[in-house]
């Protein structure tokens, strides 16, 4: 063994049988920790490669050999990647690892797509979502963890969206959807840190076109009610409120009768039962009240619920084809617009009262949204005859009563005043009468028999 001059350091020749090298030791005297042993072939290398460990050692003292040489080359390749990325100014080594920590190894811990939308789904019925909400997402989550359900939420990367978004063949109404789902999602990751970005939220969403919304002419309105009357009459009360009060679907099918006020001519909304979690009056129109009053009940439900609704809604409007003996029922309306009902109010109401404000306020919408969708939608002509689909009489109704006469018949009573009857050469002029309107009619049919006779009787004498 060779002493060297410095101390801790030792350099010695060593053999396995076959070929001398020498091996080089760094004692802890001089790295102040773990010792270092390297071997080289020749003395000349060994004592060079001493002088190149002495000469830092000097400078950073046993410091300097808390590195291996492994981990000193490995910084020294890190130096020179990070020298040769194009940006000003340049990262340190402490930045770049900090970075990789933040979005590699995630505070809150590693989730996968599937394990966080099972934990977002709770959050949001720990929320009170409603249901149709809680319907929505777990149909979006459905699509969504068939690509991304086993990817770490760490490693799905603003690329990944859109490269899953663009293959798909969607409306662009369905593809904002599923961003607007996704952002939410990856928020909801990004405040628990299961992740360091939102990779949803930068990406453009799809441009939409303004269209103005689909609606029922009156005609088709009217028809539809009328089937309604004929096949489904439990669905009428809640076809007339989304087509004269402009109810969402989900608050007619929440609504019970206690809430209808045909008196004040008010529906209420609750604030739990409403879309916006905000309470509202909504008018009741003229020719709805007829349709209400034909149906009203002291309490319980206006309408089925969501689903039921729906489903048979569309098989009234799809109609039925002919089997057997049933000669079957042509469809309504053959394209049914979405959200026809609340869009047909919203047109015909805006279109009405000219007012964005106050649509808005029965809508339980914005402003500007109503003044974005439901201008210009419906000329004057249609708008008169939309509010004036009433209920039509029912047969017998124009039979006299002795408390409430029929319409026709009251009015002829009233207007007696203003008619002659002719009997024979002389007019006769009934007189006014402040008897009950059922005697009154029957009165004044004796009148006119009690004259024709005395007539008969004088022209006979």
């Amino acid at each position: 063994m060779r002493k060297t001059e410095i101390p801790g350091v030792s350099i010695y020749k060593d053999t396995n049988g076959v070929k001398e090298f020498w091996r080089v030791r760094l004692g802890k005297r001089f790295t102040g920790g773990n010792e270092v042993k390297k071997v080289f072939s020749t003395y000349q290398a060994a004592k060079e490669w001493v002088e190149t460990q002495h000469a830092p050692k000097q400078k950073h003292g046993a410091s300097y050999f808390e590195l291996t040489p492994n981990q000193i080359n490995e910084a020294r390749n890190a130096f020179g990647r990070l020298a040769k990325l194009d940006i000003i100014p340049k990262p340190t080594l402490a930045e770049a690892l900090n970075f990789y920590i933040k979005h590699a190894m995630p505070v809150g811990g590693m989730r996968s797509f599937d394990e966080l939308s099972e934990e977002f789904l709770t959050s949001r019925k720990a929320m009170s979502c409603k249901p149709k909400t809680m319907v929505q997402y777990e149909s979006y989550f459905n699509v969504l963890k068939e690509e991304f359900g086993k990817m770490k939420l760490h490693e799905v990367h603003r690329q990944d969206v859109e490269d899953w978004i663009g293959e798909s063949k969607w409306s662009p109404r369905t593809r904002k959807n599923y961003l607007v789902t996704l952002t939410t999602f990856f928020n909801f990751a990004l405040e628990r840190e299961y992740c360091a970005t939102n990779p949803a939220a930068v990406i453009p969403r799809p441009l939409l076109h303004d269209e103005p919304p689909g609606i029922l002419e009156p005609e088709e309105a009217r028809a539809l009610i009328k089937a309604a009357e004929g096949c489904t009459p439990e669905l009428v009360p809640g076809i007339v409120i989304g087509l004269f009060a402009g109810l969402r679907r989900s608050e007619i099918c929440s609504l019970d009768w206690k809430e209808i006020d045909l008196s004040e001519k008010t529906i209420e909304v609750l604030a739990t039962k409403a879309k916006t979690r905000q309470r509202r009056i909504v008018a009741i129109q003229e020719n709805l009240a007829e349709w209400l009053e034909l149906f009203k009940q002291k309490e319980g439900p206006v309408a089925p619920n969501v689903d039921i609704f729906g489903e048979r809604l569309r098989h009234l409007v799809r109609g039925r084809e002919p089997q057997g003996d049933d000669p079957g029922r042509p469809a309504i309306i053959k394209e049914w617009p979405h959200n026809a009902l609340r869009h047909s109010f919203g047109s015909y109401y805006f279109a009405k009262v000219k007012n964005e404000n106050l649509t808005a306020f029965e809508m339980g919408n914005s402003p500007a949204m109503v003044f974005k969708h439901y201008r210009k939608v419906v000329k004057a002509k249609p708008v008169v005859f939309y509010w004036n689909i009433r209920p039509e009489p029912k047969p017998g109704a124009n039979k006299p009563d002795a408390s409430t006469p029929p319409t026709d018949t009251a009015m002829e009573l009233r207007d007696q005043s203003q008619v002659r009857y002719k009997i024979g050469k002389k007019n006769v002029l009934p007189k006014k009468s402040t008897m009950p309107v059922g005697l009154k009619l029957r009165t004044a049919s004796d009148f006119l028999q009690k004259t024709a006779n005395r007539h008969s009787q004088k022209k006979a004498s």
